[in-house]
């Protein structure tokens, strides 16, 4: 299977400026098979595994983005509108364009690799000034596709072109796996890994269920539902997708339970006499702790899918 490659290529007419912002006919910004360039290709890889996919990552979502295109006169502008994204290019929702390095440095900035702006003239200095980057110069990288792996940078020797690498070459060495907990980076649709058990996990014990694929460590739909679940009976924006706020928010509610002492014991809607009356529960009971008592004792908690509140009173917080 070929290896593929990503990159900011030309714009809709052919040309490298003039055109309409975004990508007008899907290969503005998209993936290809690699190529031997005539110039020759210079191959730098991120020192950590886990900000090399992160760049792969972002140049994924930068290639099926369509409000992206390819423009080197504007070609910082996806750089601006991106930045108070924290540089996700799949969170782009207004049309803007980029070049093949402006779109590196973007893909580097998502992965928390911060550089100065550069052109391919200057790409390979700014890789290996930052530190972040070693550069393999055997022909083995440099001339073929083997040895290749996700989330490598190719640049021309001299002014030309850079692509981020999508796919590992068939004798790449294969990137240590990052073992990610819950928090260490944002969760949605399509990753992998044990922290994706560990949010699935989290949400099972909350109530939430999966019955089609179960705890699987493969964040699909049925996990994207119960995500924008948790975070609306959270208070948070349903975007479906476990940012930091989420991943706190989970741990809270998992950091503790609220012991039932009383004998019948009222969980209302509020912290108070007069909200309403959700439901009962009995002395023994333990409800997850919401993280949250007032000043006048009341306990948040976790109860159903959603959030109640029961009296210090007749309940005390345990671990």
């Amino acid at each position: 299977m070929a290896v593929m490659i990503g990159s900011a290529r030309i714009d809709e007419h052919g040309h490298a400026k003039g055109g309409s912002a975004g990508d007008q006919t899907g290969k503005e910004v998209s993936r290809q098979a690699w190529y031997k360039h005539s110039k020759g290709w210079r191959v730098f890889r991120a020192k950590n595994p886990a900000q090399a996919e992160k760049i792969a990552q972002d140049m994924e979502y930068a290639c099926d983005n369509k409000h992206i295109g390819y423009d080197q006169g504007q070609r910082l502008t996806l750089y601006t509108v991106s930045k108070p994204l924290k540089f996700d290019c799949s969170n782009v929702k207004s049309n803007c364009e980029t070049d093949c390095s402006a779109l590196v440095r973007v893909c580097c900035a998502y992965a928390g690799i911060d550089l100065p702006n550069f052109r391919t003239t200057t790409e390979a200095s700014s890789l290996l000034k930052s530190g972040a980057f070693e550069e393999l110069t055997g022909k083995e990288y440099t001339d073929s596709s083997a040895r290749l792996r996700r989330g490598d940078i190719l640049v021309t020797k001299t002014q030309g072109h850079t692509v981020v690498v999508l796919s590992n070459g068939s004798k790449a060495e294969v990137a240590p796996v990052p073992e990610y907990h819950l928090g260490d980076r944002e969760l949605r649709n399509g990753d992998k890994g044990d922290d994706v058990r560990e949010l699935q996990e989290g949400l099972a014990k909350l109530g939430w269920v999966f019955p089609q694929f179960g705890i699987d460590g493969d964040f699909g739909a049925e996990t994207e539902a119960n995500v924008k679940g948790f975070q609306a009976s959270a208070g948070l924006a349903s975007t479906g997708i476990c940012d930091a706020q989420t991943a706190e928010a989970l741990k809270t509610a998992l950091g503790g339970h609220v012991e039932v002492t009383g004998r019948l014991v009222n969980v209302r809607a509020g912290a108070g006499t007069s909200a309403a009356i959700l439901g009962t529960v009995r002395m023994g009971d333990k409800l997850p702790y919401a993280g949250i008592t007032t000043d006048e004792g009341w306990h948040r908690v976790l109860y159903g899918k959603g959030f109640g509140w029961v009296s210090g009173k007749y309940s005390k917080v345990v671990d």
